[in-house]
C-alpha cells in the first residue's frame, strides 16, 4: 500500500469552518451506526418507498387523462432521461458517505440547505401521509358490515334528499341524454330532421338526434334530481362529515382522530429502533400488497366490460405527445412515485454496506415502480370498465384522480362484485400497506438527519421517536377535522407537490454542476469498482438539470389557484400554501449564509468538498484519499486514463 505525503497549505488550515465534522466524531457515528440485516431489508425497503398509494390512484387516472398508451410512452422516455439516473445518484451518495440527506452535503457545503429542505418535506409528507392511511384503515372497519354501507343511501350515515344509488333503473336526470345518446344517435352523422310523428329530436353535445317521444318522457318521468351517488355521500357527508370550504373546519371528527392515532402508534412501533424493526416489518409490509394486487388483476381481467377499461388505459392517442402538459405530468409523476428530492433513497442507501452491489439495485428498484403501476392500472381499469358495462354510461362518467378514485369509484365499483365485504378489506388493506412502507421512509428520514447530527441522542432514540411521533399526532389533527380535507389537498399540492419539484432541481443541480458530475463519477468508481458510463454522466449533467428545470419553471408559469373539486381556495389559503412550500425551499439559502459564515467568507471554501468529505469509516475513507491523491498527482500526465482532479484540499493531517 502506498501512502502519499501531501503537506496541508496553512492558508486552508486557518480557514476551516467555525464547526466542523471531524474524524473522531464520525468515527463514534460510524460505531453506532445501524445497517441492514440483509440485502432484502435494503431492497423491500426502497420498493415499499417508491412503490406508494400513488402508483394505484394517481398513475392510472393521469394515464387516461393524458392520452392512455401515450402518456406511458411519455413516462418511460422520461424514467430513462431522469427518473432512473436521479434514482441512481440519490442511492450513490447515500451508499458513499453512509449519511443522511444533510451530511452528503459535505462535497459542496454551500449545498447543505439542500438536505434540511428534504427534511422538511419528508416531515410535512409524512404529516398527511398518514392521515390517509386513517381513511384506509377506516374504511376497512367500515367494510366488515352486513353490507357495505357505501352502495345505498342510508339515512343512519346522513344520507339526504340529493343521493341516488347508481344502477340501470335510477338514473339522474343529467345522464338521461348521455343514455339517450348511447342507443340512438348517429355518432357519424347530424340528423336534423323529425322523421315520423311519435319521434323527437334530442340534442346532445354536437349530436342531434331522435328518440321516441314516449321513451323520452318516460326516462325523464322516471330520472332522479339527485346528483350525487351514495359513495359521494358516504365519503363526504358520513366520513369526513365536509364543510363547505376550509374557512370552516369545523371540529375534530374523533373517531378520524383515535384512527389517525392507532396509524402512528403502528409507525413507532415499526421505527423505534430504526432499520432494525422497520427492516424486518417490510418483508410482509412490501410484499403482501402484490399478493392482494395480483389477486385484484386476475379477477378483473374476467370481469365483463374489463377490455373496455383496459383500451382506455392502454390505446395511445398519438397526438397527446406534441401537448408539453403531458409530458410535464410524467416527470411530476416519476418524481412522485419514485421519491425523488424528499432524502428518503439517500437515507436508505446510508445503512448499506460501502461496497454494495448498488447498480443493479437502482435498476431493479425503478422498474417494479413502473410494472406495479401498470399492475395498479389494470387493476383500476378492468373494474371501472366493468362498472361502465354495467351502468350503461361512458368511462369518463367513473373515472375520477386521487382520493376519489381510492374512496368514492373504486368501493363503489367493488361494491357491485360478489361479496363486496373480502374484496373491500383487500383493497384497502393493500393501500394501509402501501402507505404504511412509505411512512416508515419518511420518519426514519427525519430521525436519521437527527442522530446523524447529535449521536449522543442515539441513547435515547426510542423515548425521542415516541415524542416525535405524538407530535406529528397533533400537527395532524387539522386534516381530521370537518374540513381537514381543504388543509391536506393544501399540503399535498404545495408542501409535498411544488416543495418536492423545486427541491430535487436544485438538488441535482447541486450536486451534478457545483460538486460536479465525473467527480461523482470518479467516487463511485472508487466505491463501486466501475465509471458509470456515458449515458449515466450524461444524463446527470445536461438532460435531467435541463428537463427538471423546464418543468420546475413550466409548472410556476402555468400555476392556477389550488382547487378541491369546484371549491377554489380563498387567496390567505393560497399564500399559505405557499409559504409551506418555502418552509422548506427558504433553507437552501439561509443555510448557505450560514455555511458562508463557519467558513469565514471564504467563497472558495464553501464550493468545494470539506476536508472531512468522503465515506464515513475511517479506514475506508483514507484508502479514498489516497485514490483521489493519485488521480490529482497524475492529472498532468495525459495517458492516464480516467484522470479527475476532484478540486478537494490536501488530505487531512491524521490521514497522512
Amino acid at each position: 500500500m502506498v501512502f502519499i505525503d501531501v503537506k496541508v497549505p496553512p492558508s486552508v488550515i486557518e480557514t476551516k469552518p467555525e464547526k466542523e465534522w471531524t474524524s473522531e466524531t464520525e468515527a463514534k457515528e460510524v460505531v453506532g451506526r445501524e445497517t441492514w440485516g440483509s440485502k432484502a431489508e435494503f431492497l423491500l425497503s426502497c420498493i415499499g418507498l417508491a412503490v406508494g398509494i400513488g402508483n394505484v390512484w394517481r398513475f392510472p387516472y393521469l394515464a387516461y387523462q393524458n392520452g392512455g398508451g401515450a402518456f406511458l410512452v411519455a413516462y418511460i422516455v422520461m424514467l430513462l432521461l431522469v427518473g432512473k439516473p436521479h434514482f441512481f445518484a440519490e442511492l450513490a451518495i447515500g451508499q458513499f458517505t453512509g449519511l443522511g440527506s444533510v451530511g452528503i452535503w459535505r462535497c459542496f457545503p454551500i449545498a447543505k440547505g439542500v438536505g434540511f429542505a428534504m427534511v422538511i418535506v419528508s416531515a410535512m409528507i409524512g404529516t398527511y401521509y398518514n392521515v390517509i392511511m386513517t381513511y384506509t384503515l377506516y374504511y376497512i372497519g367500515q367494510s366488515f358490515r352486513s353490507e357495505v354501507p357505501w352502495n345505498q343511501c342510508r339515512s343512519w350515515w346522513g344520507a339526504n334528499e340529493n343521493c341516488y344509488e347508481r344502477g340501470s333503473n335510477n338514473t339522474p336526470c343529467r345522464e338521461v341524454k348521455e343514455k339517450l345518446a348511447e342507443r340512438y344517435a348517429d355518432k357519424y352523422s347530424v340528423v336534423t330532421e323529425t322523421y315520423s310523428m311519435g319521434f323527437a329530436n334530442v340534442t346532445w353535445k354536437e349530436n342531434v338526434f331522435v328518440v321516441p317521444i314516449e321513451e323520452l318522457n318516460r326516462a325523464f318521468n322516471t330520472c332522479s334530481s339527485a346528483n350525487q351517488t351514495a359513495s359521494e355521500q358516504f365519503w363526504e357527508r358520513y366520513v369526513l362529515q365536509l364543510t363547505s370550504g376550509i374557512e370552516d373546519l369545523g371540529i375534530v371528527k374523533w373517531d378520524l382522530a383515535l384512527a389517525l392515532f392507532v396509524c402512528w402508534m403502528i409507525v413507532f412501533l415499526g421505527i423505534m429502533k430504526g432499520i432494525k424493526s422497520s427492516g424486518k416489518v417490510v418483508y410482509f409490509t412490501a410484499t403482501f400488497p402484490y399478493v392482494i394486487l395480483i389477486i385484484l388483476v386476475i379477477y378483473g381481467c374476467t370481469l365483463s366490460g374489463a377490455v373496455t377499461g383496459l383500451k382506455y388505459f392502454f390505446i395511445p392517442e398519438w397526438g397527446k405527445l406534441l401537448e408539453i402538459q403531458v409530458w410535464r405530468a410524467a416527470v411530476e409523476q416519476l418524481l412522485f412515485s419514485l421519491s425523488l428530492g424528499c432524502g428518503c433513497l439517500v437515507m436508505y442507501a446510508s445503512y448499506n454496506k460501502f461496497d454494495s452491489k448498488l447498480y443493479r439495485d437502482a435498476i431493479l428498484i425503478s422498474t417494479i415502480d413502473f410494472i406495479t403501476s401498470i399492475m395498479a392500472g389494470v387493476v383500476i381499469f378492468t373494474v371501472l370498465g366493468h362498472m361502465s358495462t354495467e351502468m350503461g354510461l361512458d368511462i369518463s362518467k367513473v373515472a375520477k384522480g386521487g382520493q376519489g378514485l381510492a374512496f368514492v369509484t373504486y368501493p363503489e365499483a367493488l361494491a357491485r362484485l360478489p361479496v363486496p365485504q373480502l374484496w373491500s378489506v383487500l383493497f384497502f388493506f393493500m393501500l394501509f400497506l402501501l402507505a404504511l412502507d412509505s411512512e416508515f421512509s419518511y420518519m426514519e428520514n427525519v430521525f436519521t438527519v437527527i442522530f446523524d447530527e447529535y449521536p449522543q441522542l442515539k441513547k435515547k432514540k426510542v423515548i425521542i421517536t415516541f415524542c416525535a411521533c405524538m407530535g406529528f399526532f397533533l400537527l395532524g389533527l387539522p386534516c381530521v377535522t370537518q374540513g381537514g380535507q381543504y388543509v391536506l389537498n393544501l399540503m399535498d399540492t404545495y408542501g409535498g407537490g411544488m416543495a418536492s419539484i423545486f427541491i430535487a432541481t436544485i438538488e441535482l443541480t447541486a450536486l451534478m454542476w457545483g460538486y460536479g458530475a465525473d467527480k461523482f463519477a470518479t467516487d463511485l468508481d472508487f466505491m463501486l469498482g466501475f465509471k458509470p458510463g456515458r449515458y449515466w454522466r450524461w444524463c446527470w449533467k445536461f438532460v435531467s438539470p435541463v428537463v427538471l428545470w423546464f418543468v420546475l419553471i413550466y409548472s410556476l408559469c402555468t400555476h392556477s389557484p389550488v382547487k378541491y373539486g369546484e371549491n377554489e381556495y380563498p387567496l390567505w389559503a393560497e399564500r399559505l400554501g405557499w409559504f409551506l412550500v418555502m418552509v422548506s425551499v427558504v433553507q437552501i439559502p439561509i443555510w448557505a449564509v450560514v455555511q458562508l459564515i463557519r467558513y469565514r467568507k471564504d467563497m472558495k471554501l464553501v464550493l468545494k468538498p470539506h476536508p472531512d468529505w468522503g465515506p464515513s469509516d475511517p479506514e475506508t475513507r483514507r484508502l479514498y484519499y489516497e485514490h483521489i491523491s493519485t488521480n490529482s498527482a497524475s492529472e498532468t500526465n495525459p495517458n492516464v486514463e480516467g484522470n479527475v482532479n476532484l478540486g478537494m484540499d490536501p488530505v487531512p493531517d491524521d490521514y497522512r
